[in-house]
């Protein structure tokens, strides 16, 4: 079967044979000739196990969808997935299929299935996700719901069967159908397509930096709604904002329509996917030399003023040494065997403007001791720094002198560059750094 083979077919039902070599296509009806494809396209869907992903879009203020179906021969079709209208629970069901004629083969979903229908009934959205409106009051879709299709004009197969390109009937958006090995668990499939969703993209680091091939950096917001904001970092936030709806593949991401973004010059450049590249960053397809993460350590910190907690049990090397010994001298000071360092943070403080080390400290049976250090990060050509510029407070200036080991701690942290790591690219909400000969993580709280 020749890829672009719907165009074939709307060809060989409308078209009247002007030579001896289309005799084969068109020695019959329109009506057998349509009949032909709508088996042919019948039998793709159902052949080697009949196991497929949609990637679907029901309309541009949405996220794309990703659904799996086995279609069967005998008209029965199992629909599963995890999708946020459905609790962001595993759900299959079974319903009809049916490929159709109207003006060429149509794949027709024709009995009502709860996982897939509901984006596609015209019924008012309900549920903690249904839009609001700018008053906060709910909004009332009778009548569109989320708009979406469910059938689809069959456009494309590829050579090799296992990509189905259709297009949604009343929408007329592009809906992706592609092969999956027929032994596929189809619920550990969708769970990891579900942590993959939620660990590509983050709310807590909400702006990310997209660096096109010239260089040009733009800030990318609420990528992590599946909505993305984009607009250049030199340009106007207001003016020069776009939108642009995606869905998450097995390679990246789509967007539902080539997505033009503005230049900070007000010049317009097309963006249609993003692959994968290093740690779950994305590059643009077609173009390497762009790249869509969450930028420096720097940027992640002083760009989404999130507060970070120092995971204690991570420690090792140098970092866990120093610890420990500012531990054991508070057992000393205060002869006490219970005391102990329990908690440790950078928060952002809002009234200084400013991150802050955060030492909880357990010092007797009924007390316990807070201190607090201004900090600040700075990265230049790749190299990153620390600095612990001054005592929050007396009381964290009179602890700081009392405990020698804390400012043996600090020279630790402030003496020499330091490397990090991600959880991911995009989503970096735990992080690893590497100081002088130690190690300590920090995760978003």
């Amino acid at each position: 079967m020749k890829k672009s083979i719907y165009i074939a077919a709307l060809a060989a039902l409308t078209l009247t044979a002007c030579s001896s070599d289309d005799k084969g296509i068109f020695d019959k009806s329109a009506a057998d000739r349509l009949e032909q494809y709508k088996a042919e396209y019948a039998e793709v869907l159902t052949e080697n196990g009949g196991l497929w992903t949609m990637e679907y879009f029901s309309n541009e203020e949405e996220p794309g969808y990703v659904f799996v179906m086995k279609f069967d021969t005998d008209g029965s079709v199992k629909i599963a997935a995890n999708h946020k209208w459905i609790e962001n629970t595993y759900k299959e069901e079974v319903s009809l299929w049916k490929m159709i004629a109207d003006n060429g083969p149509v794949l027709s979903f024709n009995s009502y299935n709860t996982v897939f229908h509901i984006l596609a009934d015209p019924a008012n959205i309900e549920g903690p996700d249904a839009p609001l409106g700018e008053t906060g009051d709910d909004v009332n879709e009778t009548g569109f719901g989320h708009a979406g299709d469910y059938e689809f004009q069959v456009m494309e197969v590829s050579d090799d069967h296992n990509t189905v390109r259709l297009l949604g009937k009343k929408r007329m958006y592009d809906i992706y159908l592609r092969r999956l090995d027929p032994s596929t668990d189809v619920n550990a499939y969708m769970d990891e397509y579900k942590k993959v969703e939620s660990s590509l993209f983050c709310k807590e680091i909400n702006s990310l930096i997209f660096t096109d091939e010239d260089g040009e950096r733009y800030v990318v917001n609420d990528a992590y709604t599946g909505v993305m904001s984009v607009y250049p970092e030199a340009g106007d936030p207001v003016d020069q904002t776009r939108k642009a709806n995606f869905i998450i593949t097995n390679t990246g991401i789509r967007f539902l329509n080539p997505f033009h973004i503005l230049t900070s010059k007000g010049e317009e450049k097309e963006i249609n996917e993003f692959t994968f590249v290093g740690n779950h960053g994305l590059a643009s397809v077609g173009n390497t030399n762009s790249l869509l993460n969450a930028g420096s350590f720097t940027d992640i910190i002083y760009k989404n003023m999130v507060n970070w907690k120092v995971d204690l049990s991570s420690l090792s090397g140098s970092v866990k040494d120093a610890v420990d010994a500012f531990v054991s001298q508070l057992k000393i000071l205060y002869n006490y065997k219970g005391a102990n360092l329990t908690d440790m943070a950078i928060d952002y403080d809002k009234t200084k403007k400013s991150y802050v080390l955060r030492i909880n400290l357990k010092i007797s049976n009924k007390s316990s001791e807070v201190d607090k250090f201004l900090v600040s990060f700075n990265e230049t050509d790749g190299s990153l720094s620390i600095s612990i510029d001054e005592a929050y407070d007396n009381n964290s200036q009179l602890a700081l002198n009392a405990y020698t080991s804390l400012q043996d701690l600090f020279r630790l942290l402030t003496s020499s560059s330091v490397s990090y790591t991600a959880v991911s690219d995009c989503g970096p909400k735990s992080m690893t750094l590497d100081i002088n000969g130690g190690a300590l993580t920090i995760n978003v709280y």
